[in-house]
């Protein structure tokens, strides 16, 4: 009689449960993989009270987060780690927080690159020529990622692999918009490589009567936020702008927004554009890192190049004068989405590294 398979149970490392792409892709994850007859967890080594906690315990994702002195953190971390049979690590700072205790664990262990930054300072360079050997394979979500990765560090010994961040296919009910105006969302932390200004500096170029017809929703916080409300009250007060600072709710970001515009310096594969194109919401982003594999030119959104304000205008002043492109482009995302970058896809090429 063929013995049945044991289910695998997956801890998920991360640094907190903040807002942010990568958290919101590992709860994903975590729903999808529990469809696979493996059992995942989430440690955040944040604070029990950062906002995706309750995210977790809505879709009955074990989580657990401590904030207790880092030793004592270290030592309960450790004992809930015996319990899996597979430690996920979901960032730099985190594989290095438990590097201490790795070789006494003897687990398989997925070290996963959320962005496409090498880490090629000298520390971190030591750092991960020193912690290779107890990493069964290393993943990105980009192909420049894995790219910068390796130009850094030698491991040509580790299963190394790109696998697309995906996500569940669950369009949000829209809210209508007012006749004429065109809401512009922007969503993610706020700090100096998203560049968020860039947005209200490609809104600033727009004719005067044209900028009346513009809503912008900015979704997010950090440290760049009080430059950003700075600018805005300095350089464009009379554009509708409302900051929401960090929403949880998926549904109240994507139910009100026409187009999501991208301003970032760097991105891995950008979670916000794969959500907003799964909500049929075309996207407007720079043409860095993995954006240009969700956004293809004039067919599901629209590229250019980083701090070009003058050539956003432009392509926003096309929409406006263009309307219908927001269903049509929008369409053709969901589409595309659909087709290549489900959860369910991302969930069963990880099932496969967890086997090695």
């Amino acid at each position: 009689m063929k013995q049945k398979k044991t289910s695998k149970k997956v801890a998920h490392i991360i640094g907190s449960l903040k807002i942010g792409g990568a958290e919101r892709f590992i709860i994903d994850l975590s729903i999808a993989q529990k469809k696979l007859n493996i059992q995942p967890a989430i440690i955040s080594l944040g604070s029990p009270t950062d906002d995706l906690v309750g995210t977790c315990h809505v879709n009955n994702i074990p989580v657990a987060s401590y904030s207790s002195h880092s030793y004592i953190k270290l030592c309960r971390v450790f004992m809930v780690l015996l319990k899996f049979d597979v430690i996920h690590v979901h960032s730099p700072h985190a594989l290095k927080y438990l590097s201490l205790f790795l070789p006494l664990l003897r687990k398989t262990v997925v070290y996963t690159r959320h962005g496409a930054a090498p880490y090629s300072s000298t520390p971190w360079l030591r750092f991960h020529q020193k912690i290779k050997q107890y990493i069964a394979a290393v993943t990105f979500v980009s192909q420049e990622g894995k790219d910068n990765f390796h130009q850094a560090h030698e491991w040509g010994n580790v299963t190394s692999v790109v696998v697309d961040n995906g996500v569940l296919i669950e369009p949000v009910n829209k809210v209508p918009a007012k006749s004429e105006v065109l809401r512009i969302g922007s969503v993610g932390r706020v700090i100096p490589l998203k560049n968020q200004i860039g947005l209200l500096k490609a809104i600033q170029r727009l004719p005067a009567d044209l900028q009346t017809n513009v809503e912008i929703h900015f979704f997010g916080d950090g440290k760049s936020l009080e430059d950003l409300k700075t600018f805005y009250k300095e350089k464009t007060p009379t554009l509708a702008v409302t900051f929401h600072g960090m929403v949880n709710d998926r549904e109240l970001i994507y139910s009100s927004l026409d187009l999501l515009v991208v301003t970032s310096e760097t991105e891995g594969l950008s979670m916000v554009i794969i959500e907003a194109m799964a909500n049929s919401i075309p996207v407007v982003a720079t043409n860095v890192g993995g954006n240009p594999r969700l956004v293809k030119h004039d067919e599901t959104g629209w590229l250019f190049e980083f701090d070009d304000d003058q050539t956003l205008a432009e392509q926003i002043l096309n929409i406006m004068n263009n309307r219908s492109l927001v269903d049509e482009i929008g369409t053709n995302a969901l589409a595309y989405i659909t087709d290549n970058f489900s959860i369910e896809s991302s969930a069963k090429k990880y099932a496969e590294l967890y086997e090695k």
